[in-house]
């Protein structure tokens, strides 16, 4: 039998007087003891070049099959010591600058998140008071949502930040409060007024709230559902706009959302089969925000889709069912790969989208995986400064290893809360 033919090496040993851009090079030294973002990269330039020499190494390993160029035969020009010092000077305040970035946006989203979190304590007692306390239930709800339009009236300062949270500190408290904030958000996209906002965040706030009239092993059951369980669910806008009404002091234009949530305009919705003009334009925003979070957010985490996969959803399979220009703005809000997608970048580095900014919808906040730095020390990527790398690719679920998950903190739940950024 003849030989086997030898593969090609995945990576070799190279001098570093062989170097030229192009390559793809591994450092082998730990994240502190050199100025680049990471410790794989593919070479960009000369000056790249001079500094890895700086760092006193004298080979390096080179992965032929990622690399953009053929290795050298002879030794490249050498660059001056003066271009060498001011570039690697320039990268480690770079560096550092990154760190010092990702140092105040975790405090950030420690803050945000702890908001996020007191902001559900009060979604969950007034829900609770609506049948023993309700004229105390309704002004904390409009405590509530004033709160949060009042930041959304800010306009160009707020960002949507992503919450990762465990299933077992998910529920329909969270999915009310995510369902606010993401209606709220698209009211600011599409110029709504100040007190239309209101009434939209109260609606929003309240949309289930018929539920706590159904047996809990029907609202919360996993399995399929029997006929008469459909019935009765679908029975909950009508219940929960009855229980408002009642209590006199909500506006009409909120209890339209909670009674038509899930009303749809080709009239194939619930409990009433309106049509589209009989339907609210408020209560069709909240159609789409609710949609949305409950197909991230099911009964069932493993029914759970990505951001991405959901946006798709609403876009494609609600064509007559819900208003497409309203759909478009949605998207537009969330952006092209809305908080919560784990993502591959051109540089082949892989994060987590955290927060999109309406006004740069390619260029979100990423968090990045680097092994080569703890998980609490992660990097934050911000396209808008970094515009030489884009997002080639939305990851799901298994098609990245589950260390990255861990990494990254992410979770079964997804939470959706407002941070209101500096003005400088």
């Amino acid at each position: 039998m003849g030989k086997k033919k030898k593969g090609k090496k995945k990576s070799i040993k190279l001098p570093v007087d062989r170097l030229v851009p192009g390559l793809y090079i591994d450092l082998k030294l730990s994240w502190r003891e050199h100025p680049f973002l990471f410790s794989r990269f593919c070479i960009k330039s000369e000056h790249e070049i001079d500094i890895i020499k700086d760092l006193g190494l004298q080979t390096v390993t080179v992965f032929p099959e990622r690399s953009k160029a053929i290795i050298a035969e002879q030794d490249p020009n050498e660059s001056s010591d003066l271009i060498t010092n001011v570039t690697q000077d320039t990268l480690w305040k770079n560096k550092n600058s990154r760190i010092e970035q990702a140092e105040k946006y975790r405090y950030r989203r420690q803050k945000t998140s702890q908001q996020y979190k007191e902001t559900i304590k009060k979604v969950k007692n007034l829900t609770q008071d609506l049948k023993s306390a309700p004229a105390n239930a309704i002004r904390d709800a409009h405590e509530v949502v004033e709160s949060i339009a009042a930041a959304f009236d800010r306009k160009g300062n707020v960002l949507v930040n992503l919450i990762n949270l465990s299933d077992s500190g998910f529920s329909q408290y969270n999915h009310s409060l995510n369902v606010t904030v993401l209606s709220l958000n698209m009211a600011s996209a599409l110029g709504i007024s100040a007190q239309q906002s209101l009434q939209l965040g109260v609606g929003a706030i309240l949309h289930d709230i018929g539920k706590i009239s159904i047996p809990h092993k029907v609202t919360m059951k996993m399995e399929k559902l029997t006929e008469s369980e459909i019935k009765l669910l679908q029975t909950h806008p009508t219940l929960g706009a009855k229980m408002v009404r009642l209590i006199n002091q909500v506006s009409d234009e909120a209890i339209d959302i909670i009674d038509q949530h899930h009303e749809m305009l080709d009239g194939s919705g619930y409990p009433k089969g309106l049509k589209s003009p009989q339907i609210s334009r408020l209560a069709q925003i909240v159609t789409i925000t609710d949609r949305y979070d409950e197909l991230c957010n099911p009964l069932d985490p493993q029914q759970a889709l990505t951001p991405k996969a959901a946006m798709a959803i609403l876009y494609a399979k609600y064509k007559n069912k819900i208003d497409g220009k309203l759909v478009q703005t949605f998207i537009k809000t969330m952006g092209v790969y809305p908080s919560g997608t784990v993502v591959q970048l051109s540089d082949e580095s892989i994060g987590l989208v955290v927060s999109v900014d309406p006004n740069e919808l390619l260029y979100p906040q990423i968090l990045l995986y680097n092994p080569d730095i703890p998980s609490n020390e992660a990097l934050l990527l911000d396209l808008k400064e970094h515009k030489d790398i884009s997002i080639i690719d939305a990851l799901k679920p298994g098609h990245y290893p589950k260390r990255i998950c861990e990494y990254l903190g992410i979770k079964d739940r997804l939470g959706y809360f407002y941070e209101e950024q500096e003005t400088h």
